[in-house]
């Protein structure tokens, strides 16, 4: 019996692009059926997503680079009856088993220690790192080259931009920011963009949905 998937990309710009030449390229097991997306037109869009009706023989997997847009539209698909995969490369190493996540993206040579928990609609980039015990929520992303200590937490919605480090323990507020180059050693409120070494507050936010 086979185990390939036929699968539906939800976006088709630049990060619905790269995951799905990514999937060609390491020969992973998803058969592309095409892509779904509201403004884009073309031979691989297969329709709008506002009005999809979902495939029951598919999976769906959005690619997004926003947390907040991964999860509002996966649960939207989902209450119409989609169901959801997650895209894994060949090239992450993970000792956590990530084969019950739903709705995630793990891209690149990326290093995930033991004890991870994960929540949905996660975005982790080329050679993250994530130390043991790190709990990450609904939404996150995880941009390339950054580094998360040993059971920090990130918070549903949260950010983290490229080379950025997140020392142990540290708890990252939902809906938080942290700018790229970051060296955040001590907690950041929610809905809050830090930047800098040691991180500084350099703006504050509101929830959004």
């Amino acid at each position: 019996m086979s185990n390939r998937q036929r699968i539906i990309i939800v976006g088709a710009g630049g990060l619905g692009r790269e995951i799905a030449a990514g999937i060609r390229r390491c020969e992973l097991p998803f058969d592309i059926l095409g892509h779904i997306d509201d403004e884009k037109t073309g031979p691989h869009i297969l329709g709008p997503i506002a009005n999809h009706e979902p495939d029951p023989t598919a999976r769906y997997i959005t690619c997004f680079g926003d947390g907040a847009a991964r999860n509002r539209v996966r649960a939207t698909l989902a209450e119409r009856g989609a169901r959801f995969t997650t895209v894994v490369s060949p090239t992450v190493h993970a000792v956590t088993p990530l084969d019950e996540l739903i709705n995630c993206l793990i891209v690149g040579s990326c290093s995930i220690s033991n004890d991870t928990t994960f929540g949905t609609d996660i975005l982790i980039q080329t050679l993250a790192v994530l130390g043991h015990d790190v709990v990450i929520g609904n939404g996150v992303t995880i941009s390339a080259l950054a580094f998360i200590g040993g059971n920090a937490i990130l918070e549903d919605l949260s950010t983290i931009h490229p080379h950025a480090v997140v020392l142990p323990n540290v708890r990252i507020g939902k809906g938080a920011v942290v700018g790229a180059g970051s060296v955040v050693i001590k907690d950041v409120a929610p809905y809050t963009t830090v930047f800098g070494s040691p991180a500084k507050v350099i703006a504050y936010g509101k929830a959004h949905d």
